[in-house]
């Protein structure tokens, strides 16, 4: 019996499951919303430091055309729409390929 009342639960419950998607709008949620609210934090990078190459425990990864790779743990920070200039971003580790 209590075989029995467990399936008929699970049954129950499915169909409620299937109702709720069908029946309950689900706003789409776009990347792009999220971006277009505005920067709290921006930060530049010369691109004299080359290509972004990827994150470590060292922090940002770029390397230019020379094999210099600049890792960048704490990226300054400027405000969008502030009438001061984004500081310039400090190198914490700068690897020279010789």
């Amino acid at each position: 019996m209590k075989r029995f009342q467990s399936v008929l639960m699970l049954i129950a419950g499915m169909l409620c499951g299937i109702a709720i998607q069908r029946y309950v709008p689900v706003r789409p949620v776009h990347a792009e919303d999220e971006l277009s609210s505005g920067a709290t934090c921006i930060a530049e990078v010369p691109k004299s430091w080359g290509e972004y190459k990827g994150a470590s425990e060292y922090g940002l990864a770029f390397e230019d055309q020379n094999g210099t790779l600049r890792f960048l743990l704490h990226p300054p920070c400027g405000m969008m729409h502030s009438s001061n200039t984004i500081p310039n971003p400090a190198i914490d580790l700068r690897l020279d390929r010789k």
